[in-house]
């Protein structure tokens, strides 16, 4: 891309949440608050990124109260979407891998769409509004800087929608408490998204 594309560039950070109270379940809508770690492991994350014009935040508040105070920081605006927030799952909400039929989680990590945890949210209808929300930048807020501040199933789903990657293989990457991963986006025609860098230290 040469420089004339510059102001058709708009950069989207995806920042996943830090460590959240209560430990290593099945999280999804649960509304569970950030440890101390947690909240340490996100503020060394965003440190000495300071060209954000926007944070947009899941209203869970593992997501949103980090997003609050940064916006207050930092003096930027702040928009909730809840196009970005954590899929519901179900029946197995709070609980561990070991207290789930091991069958149905299977069937889960190798068809998504056809294998939902029961009585949560359909893959496809998750998919649709991270889609929606996701349009919704790039169509109101081209060529600005903006952090989103999600969750892990949110950002695997980016991966897959915007790198092509077939659902079921997003498992394969790992989305570490406070990672942080740039994407790119030329709005050209065709539009083109390029994968900037995908931190992943925590």
């Amino acid at each position: 891309m040469g420089n004339d594309g510059l102001l058709n560039e708009t950069f989207v950070d995806l920042l996943r949440h830090g460590e959240v109270q209560g430990g290593s379940y099945y999280r999804g809508v649960t509304d569970d608050a950030l440890t101390k770690r947690g909240w340490e492991q996100m503020q060394q994350r965003v440190n000495g990124f300071d060209d954000w014009e926007l944070i947009i935040s899941s209203p869970l508040q593992r997501c949103l109260n980090f997003a609050t105070e940064l916006s207050q920081q930092r003096q930027l605006p702040l928009m909730i979407d809840a196009g970005f927030q954590e899929i519901n799952f179900g029946d197995w909400e709070g609980k561990m891998a070991a207290e789930i039929e091991a069958e149905s989680l299977m069937r889960f990590y190798q068809d998504p769409i056809n294998n939902p945890p029961p009585n949560g949210e359909a893959m496809q209808a998750f998919q649709q509004r991270i889609q929606q929300s996701w349009q919704k930048i790039l169509d109101l807020h081209q060529g600005k800087r903006i952090l989103v501040i999600t969750h892990a199933g949110v950002i695997r789903y980016l991966f897959s929608l915007l790198l092509k990657i077939p659902t079921e293989n997003s498992f394969a990457v790992q989305i570490s408490h406070a990672s942080l991963t740039r994407f790119q986006c030329f709005h050209a025609e065709p539009n083109f998204i390029q994968l900037n860098f995908h931190h992943n230290h925590f």
